[in-house]
């Protein structure tokens, strides 16, 4: 059979193999440049994150060490917030250097490859959010070798990373009275529960429910300071007897935020004793307590500075009329700075803090997975503290006054994280 042969259909072959060569070299760009391409990236984003965090680290380790430095009063224009910032931007740049990436502040006009490190506040229903971010981006660029017959500039990269930095800050939002139970209102079981007809005062701090927060009877209940009492689900009884108003709060707490370490019973220098043979008068230290501590009758005194009580397995039970005089605020290891009362939260027995008008606890009393009560039916109780439990109960018949102050409480320390 012949075949005839047109004029217009000679040379399509080489069209063809034009786009097939085209197709070819565009796979081949895609694989050996592409692949050049992303690793560029990963190597500038690793720069990027290794700067970023070196200067995040610098300005914590600067702001753990600045004297005088309380996160209540801590503001970022001050002198403090200024010099970590240009700790962070130095540190920033010298470690992009060593990257072989260069680096400068953002006081020099610049659209890549920069520093800069910021302050900010950002305020939330009875708290603020104080924190700096300090901020790397890098750009780089990638010769191409095969993709420049399609695209004849080079390939170019730019990467950013972002570490946040806290302060040393209270726990728990810098509320007062806290409870950490997430249930709703149910009976008078769960959350913070006011009631009776005793006056409680809270000064230097919010009460804040992770449930409910729920008022009974004729209390009245007072926060000085600007903060609140916030709660998830509010039955606040009459408003006449709060003041500042409760209110709903979107915030959740957990005890696993609070960076509170775990006390070391095991050290040569704690005390472990049984609560039958606690003494009266304790030194200065550690306590791990085995058994029930109850202040009641003959063993009604207690008296201790400088110390943390762990209670280990038992109830604390410091009943009206008690002698109670315990501070953990110039506590020094193996004791907790700053924290008077520890329950570990395999120990959910009841914590009972209540006294004649001479007692006082000073610093913070925790107990994650414990009913705490601040109800007597005495004298006026005062607390230089901050209470965290899983429930919390104030009132009764006594007043309770409860003063808290972040800059001498329990702090955790500052921190770090890449937030991007």
């Amino acid at each position: 059979m012949n075949t005839k042969t047109y004029q217009s259909e000679k040379g399509q072959a080489i069209i063809y193999l034009v786009l097939g060569l085209v197709v070819f070299l565009g796979f081949v760009a895609l694989a050996i440049d592409g692949g050049m391409a992303l690793a560029d990236r990963r190597h500038s984003q690793n720069a990027a994150d290794a700067a970023s965090l070196a200067g995040g680290g610098e300005a914590a380790l600067y702001l753990e060490q600045a004297p005088n430095l309380c996160y209540a009063t801590w503001q970022c224009g001050d002198s403090i917030a200024i010099h970590a910032i240009n700790l962070a931007e130095d540190s920033s740049i010298s470690r992009a250097a060593e990257n072989n990436f260069d680096i400068i502040d953002t006081t020099v006009a610049t659209d890549h490859n920069w520093v800069m490190a910021s302050c900010e506040a950002v305020p939330y229903t009875g708290y603020v959010d104080k924190y700096i971010d300090v901020t790397v981006d890098i750009s780089s660029t990638v010769q191409s070798n095969f993709a420049q017959v399609l695209f004849p500039k080079d390939l170019s990269n730019v990467v950013d990373a972002v570490t946040r930095v806290r302060p040393s800050q209270p726990v728990a939002l810098g509320n007062a009275i806290v409870a950490l139970n997430p249930a709703g209102c149910s009976g008078h079981t769960n959350g913070i529960i006011v009631s009776g007809d005793g006056d409680t005062w809270v000064e230097g701090g919010g009460i804040f429910s992770n449930g409910c927060l729920r008022g009974n009877g004729t209390f009245t209940t007072t926060i000085t300071g600007g903060a609140l009492p916030v709660g998830h689900e509010l039955i606040p009884g009459d408003l006449d007897n709060w003041n500042p108003d409760p209110q709903e709060t979107p915030l959740y707490l957990n005890s696993s935020d609070f960076g509170i370490p775990v006390p070391n019973c095991s050290h040569p220098d704690a005390h472990n004793v049984t609560a039958n043979h606690l003494p009266d008068d304790l030194e200065p230290g550690l306590w791990c307590i085995s058994g029930n501590v109850k202040l009641t009758g003959s063993h009604g005194t207690l008296h201790g500075e400088g110390v943390t009580l762990v209670i280990l397995d038992g109830v604390f039970d410091a009943a009206g009329g008690a002698d109670v005089t315990l501070s953990g605020l110039d506590a020094t290891y193996p004791a907790l700075p700053g924290i008077v009362i520890y329950l570990p939260e395999s120990n959910t027995n009841t914590v009972t803090l209540n006294g004649n008008s001479s007692s006082y606890y000073a610093g913070l009393v925790y107990a994650p997975k414990s009913l705490i009560k601040m109800d007597g039916t005495g004298d006026v109780m005062y607390m230089q503290s901050q209470v965290i439990g899983w429930n919390v109960t104030v009132g009764g018949t006594a007043d309770t006054k409860v003063v808290y102050d972040a800059c001498l409480g329990y702090n955790r320390p500052p921190s770090i994280e890449l937030s991007k």
